[in-house]
């Protein structure tokens, strides 16, 4: 028998915890791209038999997927992945409204030369992956363009955005990069203006006007959303992005 605390139960331990931050990067990324689609079910044994691990990591991991609202249902049933919802789009784009131009603005204050040039090579790699269709480095770069923005407004908010926008990732696929393969499609079209406020975001940030720059971001989130409801055909109960809106910084608003 092991004593508490010895070398064999610590490893045991280790290898749990390595179980559960294995099953839960797994079924988040595939949550999040849609591999898993909304509203799939998830089978327990069948995913611990996938991940060649035991039900008890995989629950935890479950668990934790539950608090992120990626997943719903009870323990003792089947579970499934969370359906898209406009209200909890809406409130994601309502955070990233509110605290995205603080970041943005503390990054700008403080840019160097190299992360300069990263930025403006994140926006070219974007056209890149525009001109050939290639969808997956688009959303790459497009999360590294937005992400490096704001990383200038700390550790804590830089997490808190990251989670941000990989949970919105589900909606942008479905609503804003469906058809993307398409050169001629709507979608298409979209990303080629999108990319336009990109560059003008990046432009005003090598300048180190911040307040263009957050001009840019809130013009082209209210754009997005716009387009998703849209594509929705719906509104969600609660519009919060457009108290969001209404209190961002009115210099920052475009004409």
């Amino acid at each position: 028998m092991s004593l508490p605390g010895s070398t064999s139960e610590t490893a045991a331990a280790d290898r749990l915890e390595d179980s559960v931050e294995f099953a839960y990067r797994a079924l988040r990324a595939e949550i999040l791209s849609g591999a898993l689609a909304p509203g799939a079910i998830l089978s327990q044994v069948q995913l611990a038999s996938r991940f060649d691990i035991s039900r008890t990591p995989l629950r935890e991991a479950l668990r934790r997927l539950l608090a992120e609202n990626l997943v719903v249902g009870d323990f003792n049933r089947r579970m499934r992945v969370s359906e898209l919802n406009l209200d909890d789009f809406d409130q994601i784009y309502a955070i990233r409204i509110a605290l995205e131009p603080v970041a943005i603005a503390s990054t700008i204050a403080h840019l160097t030369a190299p992360s300069r040039a990263v930025l403006e090579n994140h926006v070219t790699a974007m056209d890149e992956a525009i001109a050939v269709l290639d969808i997956d480095r688009f959303r790459d770069e497009h999360r590294a363009f937005h992400l490096g923005l704001t990383v200038g407004g700390g550790a804590r908010v830089a997490r808190l955005l990251e989670d941000l926008w990989d949970n919105s990732e589900r909606y942008r696929l479905t609503y804003l990069h469906h058809d993307y393969n398409d050169p001629a499609s709507e979608a298409t079209r979209a990303l080629t203006i999108s990319q336009v406020e990109h560059r003008n975001m990046l432009n005003a940030a090598l300048a180190g006007d911040a307040t263009t720059c957050i001009a840019a971001l809130l013009h082209h989130l209210q754009r997005a959303l716009d387009i998703v409801y849209a594509e929705a055909a719906a509104q969600p109960r609660a519009r919060v992005t457009a108290e969001a809106l209404r209190f961002a910084p009115q210099q920052s608003m475009p004409a």
